[in-house]
Order: structure tokens, then sequence, then C-alpha cells
């Protein structure tokens, strides 16, 4: 029988890589891409992931939606809420490239991610990066 997920384990151990460098293709404290963090943090909370590192920096044919998808099923609509996992597209890129988990903190609603010009960070879920996230999965 398959673990239940537990959004508090996945939420705390991506925690545990805040201020780490982001390396492409990365899965250690020396340094971890946004991928990285997710399986980490995944596999914490409890759901076992398919890790690949055979990816490009960037993305190809909708890969990694797709690969989001055969692991969590279809997006969800409810509202954003702490252990969710937020795929986003970011500005001047051509397709969805990046995956966060959202956490809170003092009852407002966070974004632990690995981003190139950023490292491992946590931040408030504002605005611009709510816009910026085009799908949301809930393990």
């Amino acid at each position: 029988m398959a673990q239940a997920y537990n959004p508090d384990h996945a939420i705390a151990a991506a925690r545990r890589f805040v201020g780490c460098k982001w390396r492409h293709r990365g899965r250690t404290r020396f340094g971890i891409d946004c991928i990285g963090l997710l399986v980490k943090a995944m596999q914490a909370g409890g759901i076992l992931m398919r890790d690949r590192v055979d990816y490009g920096r960037e993305p190809w044919n909708d890969g990694l939606q797709k690969e989001l998808f055969a692991h969590f099923g279809e997006p969800v609509t409810h509202p954003p809420k702490a252990g969710d996992v937020a795929l986003i597209h970011l500005p001047d890129n051509p397709a969805p490239s990046h995956i966060g988990l959202i956490g809170e903190l003092d009852g407002r609603l966070t974004l632990i991610h690995s981003a190139s010009e950023l490292n491992v960070c946590e931040h408030g879920l504002t605005d611009d990066w709510l816009s910026c996230i085009v799908a949301r999965y809930r393990p």
C-alpha cells in the first residue's frame, strides 16, 4: 500500500535546502535545482518520484508539464494550499520550465524553490509569482 502524502514533511525537507546553491541536475546540499528539490521534498513527504537527470536547461516539448501530470494527475483548480506543487512559467521563457513547492509561514503562503538567480529560497507567494504559476498539482 502506498504511503499517504505528508505535506508538512515535504515542506520541512525543502526548507532544509534553503540557502543552498542552485546547480543544474544537482541533488545534494552542495547544489540542487528545482527538480531535485521537488524530488527530495516528495520523498520526505512519502511520494516516490522518478528522478530523471537527462534533461537540458530548457524545456523540450512541454516535458516538465508531462512529467508532473504523470506523477500527480490533473492539475487542481482549488485555491492554493501548503504542499501543492507549482509549475511556473517565468517571463522570457518559451514554456513552463520551473517548479516550486508551496509552503506556509505565519498563515501566509510561500514558495520554496531553487533558481539560478536566487539559489534555494522561500519567499511570499505574491501576486507576481501567482501570475507565473500555470498549473498546481496536489500529491
